[in-house]
């Protein structure tokens, strides 16, 4: 068993270091923040400088840290990056060690004062991962969704880039323009009412990059992302409902990654997470080249319903 205790910012270099090695061993069944220390660096960005107030470690007795758990916290629902727990594969109890460790940090983290307004708790992982669903299970954390990773990669990633932004001059980046700037919101609201990011927050915040594509009548759709380590993230894609199917949605896409090649520079791969069951946006992304992976789970448990009462399915 290891010694849990609520992580300080010295102990972030560790920790990326931590789930970099944990990555490259498939049998972890994690391999989605990035294989290298910079890319998982990359995803740790957003919770820095921030990050030890929403995280606990797990460490040996040399004081070597062999576990984490983080929370990024919006508003009243929180995102658990982890449970992330490094157990020697010949270990004789390493799936009991996992558990017990992975419990004592979330019993641990549902104490840091930064927690104390959350009401749902998200966690993600690769569906195949056994010991997460175990986890999910005993925390009554029932399946909300499963998802699947397409990825556009090498030739036609290249290809989609050389076209550029001018395919369509009607797609532009988000301009300053409050109506503008309020249909988008309003769209995003309507079209993704469940997301972590409001309309207000991606419309004026600085993580995301947005094109729009206005018609004779207004706004047709907007697409927005970022740049991670080593990938293009198309994030959300949303096109009003008179628009669908007249391939708005590819339009804004190929505007959008060209956007994000000539701000964040060159990557190997774009990515997107599409909803199982949302075959408008597969076929979107498929026509354009993308290809399925990564099949992926999100579990949610409702803090406000007592334990004793919670039941996973």
């Amino acid at each position: 068993m290891y010694d849990v205790r609520t992580a300080t910012s010295a102990d972030l270099g560790a920790v990326i270091a931590l789930v970099a090695r944990l990555q490259r061993e498939p049998a972890h069944q994690i391999g989605f923040h990035g294989e290298t220390e910079d890319e998982v660096a990359e995803e740790l960005a957003a919770l820095r400088p921030g990050w030890a107030g929403g995280a606990v470690v797990a460490a040996d007795r040399g004081g070597r840290v062999r576990g984490v758990l983080s929370v990024e916290v919006e508003g009243t629902r929180g995102y658990l990056y982890g449970p992330f727990v490094d157990v020697p594969a010949n270990h004789p109890a390493a799936g009991h060690v996992w558990q017990t460790t992975a419990d004592a940090m979330l019993i641990h983290a549902r104490q840091l004062p930064g927690l104390a307004g959350v009401r749902t708790l998200d966690l993600f992982g690769h569906r195949r991962n056994r010991l997460l669903a175990d986890f999910a299970a005993r925390h009554g954390a029932p399946v909300r969704m499963t998802s699947t990773c397409f990825t556009l990669t090498a030739a036609p990633l290249r290809s989609l880039l050389v076209r550029g932004p001018g395919q369509d001059d009607r797609t532009t980046l988000l301009p300053p323009e409050p109506e503008l700037r309020d249909a988008v919101a309003r769209l995003h609201d309507r079209c993704f009412p469940d997301a972590p990011t409001s309309g207000a927050d991606l419309v004026d915040g600085d993580r995301h990059t947005v094109v729009v594509l206005r018609g004779e009548h207004g706004l047709l759709g907007y697409a927005a992302g970022y740049t991670q380590a080593d990938e293009y993230y198309v994030d959300v894609v949303g096109v009003d409902e008179d628009a669908r199917s007249c391939g708005v949605g590819r339009t804004l896409v190929r505007r959008l990654l060209a956007e994000l090649a000539a701000r964040g520079g060159v990557r190997d791969r774009a990515a997107a997470m599409i909803r199982d069951g949302n075959e408008a946006s597969e076929h979107m992304f498929t026509k354009l080249g993308f290809t399925p992976g990564a099949e992926l789970v999100n579990y949610q448990v409702d803090l406000t319903v007592p334990t004793e009462h919670r039941r996973a399915v």
